[in-house]
């Protein structure tokens, strides 16, 4: 996956059924989001909180910050 940005971005492994959420990096925020309902608001997290998140839950790097 290319580098997080201002664009909302999918897990590579999403299937088509939309039941996904999206991530994207605004300057130092990570935001998430659920991609059935987009307009519904987003989580925003640090950083850092995003580091920990993901060590804890990814196996490939797919969602790591550049």
């Amino acid at each position: 996956m290319a580098a997080l940005n201002e664009r909302w971005h999918k897990p590579t492994r999403s299937g088509t059924n939309g039941q996904c959420v999206e991530v994207r990096l605004v300057e130092d925020v990570v935001e998430v989001r659920n991609s059935n309902s987009p307009n519904s608001g987003s989580v925003r997290f640090t950083r850092s909180e995003w580091a920990t998140f993901i060590d804890a839950v990814d196996l490939d790097g797919e969602f790591r910050l550049p």
